[in-house]
């Protein structure tokens, strides 16, 4: 189904969802373009190029306390988790969206993470079309694209006075009702240009390089700082510690790093990934190796995020060149 809708009905309409769900959108924080949760429709920032963040955190919170122990009797409280109101997720871009769609693949795979499966069943995500590419994207070798709606439940693009609409899913259906759209012909503006990055035969070729040198001169570069896994739309890794605080001990879960030292050390203080070099080259394997293999999709969007954000200019774009070329083929232009 496609149709239009005014830039002011989109305005009552989030206006009315809010009556009876949470609305997420993207908002000015300072300097920063952020999910929130919004308490008025005015709030929203709807010309942004893309967030800082994902909105990634609203299905896998940052930090969430699993269950508390009361340790005087030893009985275990179980945190509630039942949700009470729908979340709509407005304003994600199609790379974020691709995102979840990658969390949902270890998250929901039997089995399932019971927190994340319930406010996935209970988010729905409405989508807006990319208008410009910022300069470190390039989501069309990741597998999505600009205009892709295949992971939303409503797409929105953006043309003179309004949006064309895109009702993708029944969920979809049942938020936006048709009888909100009318028909309009506009033709759909064409997708800005996104660079291109070699991908095809990435597996193989990383496998090639994989003892290479490479990763030691690359990782003498990176900080330990985890603003690349933390800004990251797919990174999934998390640590659970236990906390005690008067007489209760809460089992908190917090985002990880694979790039933290210390991250895959075992018992008896055996450490895999030890070294610098190891623990960078596991970040890419793992997107371009692991994941693949195992889901059968990038566990990259191509949001360039990773690539705005690094401090000492870490580049997956430029890792995957290099791949390409120490293991004897084409860069790719």
């Amino acid at each position: 189904m496609s149709g239009y809708i005014t830039k002011e009905e989109v305005h009552r309409w989030l206006d009315g969802l809010r009556q009876s769900r949470d609305v997420v959108a993207p908002v000015k924080v300072d300097d920063l373009i952020l999910f929130r949760r919004v308490d008025r429709v005015e709030e929203i920032a709807f010309d942004f190029a893309n967030t800082d963040l994902s909105p990634k955190e609203f299905l896998l919170p940052a930090t969430e306390t699993l269950f508390r122990v009361e340790k005087r009797d030893g009985s275990v409280e179980l945190v509630p988790r039942d949700i009470q109101r729908e979340t709509v997720i407005f304003g994600i871009r199609p790379c974020d969206a691709k995102g979840m769609a990658a969390l949902d693949l270890p998250y929901l795979e039997e089995p399932a993470d019971g927190f994340y499966r319930q406010r996935r069943e209970m988010t729905a995500l409405v989508g807006l079309s990319c208008r410009t590419a910022c300069a470190e994207c390039f989501c069309t070798s990741m597998g999505t694209g600009p205009q892709d709606s295949s992971c939303v439940d409503v797409m929105l693009t953006e043309v003179d006075g309004g949006y064309l609409v895109e009702l993708v899913t029944e969920k979809g259906r049942g938020l936006l009702p048709e009888s909100m759209l009318s028909q309009k012909d506009a033709p759909a503006p064409a997708p800005p240009d996104v660079q291109q990055v070699p991908s095809a035969g990435m597996a193989e070729k990383l496998r090639q390089v994989f003892d290479d040198s490479y990763w030691g001169r690359l990782a003498d570069r990176c900080l330990h700082c985890n603003v690349c896994s933390y800004v990251c739309p797919t990174c999934y890794c998390f640590d659970i510690r236990d906390y005690e605080e008067s007489g209760v001990v809460n089992r908190v879960r917090s985002w990880e790093s694979c790039q933290s030292p210390g991250f895959t050390k075992i018992a008896g203080g055996h450490d895999p990934r030890a070294d610098k070099g190891s623990r960078l080259r596991q970040r890419f394997a793992h997107k371009l190796v692991y994941f693949p293999e195992h889901f059968g999709v990038m566990h990259c969007v191509g949001c360039g995020r990773c690539v705005r954000k690094c401090p000492v200019n870490i580049d997956i774009r430029e890792v995957m060149r290099n791949v390409q070329q120490l293991s004897g083929g084409s860069d790719g232009g």
